[in-house]
């Protein structure tokens, strides 16, 4: 699935379905190495303590039918947790009906049920597309009980760990290398600003300059002004006064 959509092969309504996105990202956690990514996702992201051997054992239950119809993405039951995940792509949480609580307060209660049943704790993970937390989406939520992120945090996960020493064998750096570059295909990069360069090793921090001089620069790309820019070119000799002459009839031709 994942070629047959970066290669354009899929019609655009289905990649823009927010249950594809879903399993293409969950499916990844599901069956790669877990140790690597799932626990890379469930402890930097979401903020728990789980283990390698929690994260082998974990259970992927998707779209599962809860109580009152309620239908959440997905559910991850890990060490002592029971995640519940609703993932939204270009939709917002169902909103309170006269005759229906809200999408996140159905989930939350019923969530609440099914782990209390598994003497697990409860965590509703929910995902959207934002750049940054909308907390108005959340407003009556039980801040105890949800946690936040988007699926740019997850292409920069992806990221971190494709770039790290982290020893990946071939099939799983081609597995997450796929997944990224699909989500970029997506616009679900994350912005990470101007911070990100102080990774970059080879920058010296005590320059009072970071860009190169237009005098020295071989090849440049980025319009730098047209001053500076033809300061290296040799000068053009300065015309003559006069560059029109006039006939004996009195009009005027180019000389």
């Amino acid at each position: 699935m994942y070629q047959a959509e970066l290669n354009g092969k899929l019609p655009s309504g289905i990649c823009r379905m927010e249950d594809i996105l879903t399993s293409n990202v969950f499916s990844f956690f599901k069956y790669s190495n877990r140790s690597i990514f799932l626990k890379s996702f469930l402890n930097k992201e979401i903020k728990l303590n789980i283990t390698d051997k929690e994260a082998e054992l974990a259970e992927f239950i998707f779209w599962p039918i809860l109580s009152k119809n309620t239908e959440p993405d997905l559910v991850i039951i890990v060490g002592d947790w029971y995640l519940l995940i609703e993932a939204k792509f270009n939709s917002d949480f169902g909103e309170e009906t006269l005759t229906r609580a809200s999408q996140l307060d159905r989930e939350l209660d019923e969530g609440l049920l099914e782990a209390n049943n598994l003497n697990k704790k409860f965590k509703l993970i929910a995902i959207t597309a934002d750049y940054y937390f909308k907390p108005e989406k959340f407003n009556k939520i039980n801040d105890d009980y949800y946690v936040w992120t988007n699926w740019q945090k997850i292409a920069t996960l992806l990221f971190n760990i494709i770039e790290s020493e982290i020893d990946l064998n071939l099939y799983e750096r081609s597995f997450a290398t796929d997944l990224y570059n699909l989500l970029i295909d997506k616009k679900l990069r994350e912005y990470r600003g101007i911070k990100s360069l102080k990774d970059i090793k080879f920058i010296n921090y005590k320059s009072e300059e970071l860009f190169f001089e237009a005098e020295t620069a071989q090849y440049r790309g980025a319009y730098i002004g047209f001053l500076k820019s033809l300061s290296t070119i040799e000068p053009i000799g300065v015309l003559p006064e006069n560059i029109y002459f006039k006939d004996n009839q009195g009009g005027n031709k180019y000389g």
